[in-house]
């Protein structure tokens, strides 16, 4: 799956109500989280290395991932000056949506 694909599909499974995080998926949040922080350069490929390293060990959320991923309609590509503004936006994003779930789970 493209590393955009990657992104968008683990923010909308973050995003549902009914997702499939385990209480062990969400006690791993932060090291997630902390993970995330450490990117030195903020890049698709690299947002997407660190979400599928992280959900190698949660089965049900990279199930759901890659169902999600084959439901995610082709979008046009952006022009590569807006893309890097679109990337900032889905990491904080991302980061919102974590935060988010802990909070619903806790």
């Amino acid at each position: 799956m493209e590393d955009d694909k990657i992104i968008e599909a683990f923010i909308q499974v973050v995003e549902k109500p009914d997702n499939v995080f385990s209480a062990e998926a969400i006690a791993d949040i932060p090291t997630l989280q902390q993970n995330l922080s450490a990117i030195q350069t903020l890049t698709s490929d690299a947002i997407a290395e660190v979400l599928c390293q992280w959900y190698i060990n949660h089965e049900n959320v990279r199930d759901a991932i890659l169902m999600q991923g084959r439901e995610i309609t082709k979008v046009q590509k952006t022009k590569p000056q807006s893309q890097e503004k679109t990337l900032e936006n889905r990491y904080r994003l991302l980061q919102e949506e974590l935060k988010k779930l802990q909070a619903r789970k806790s």
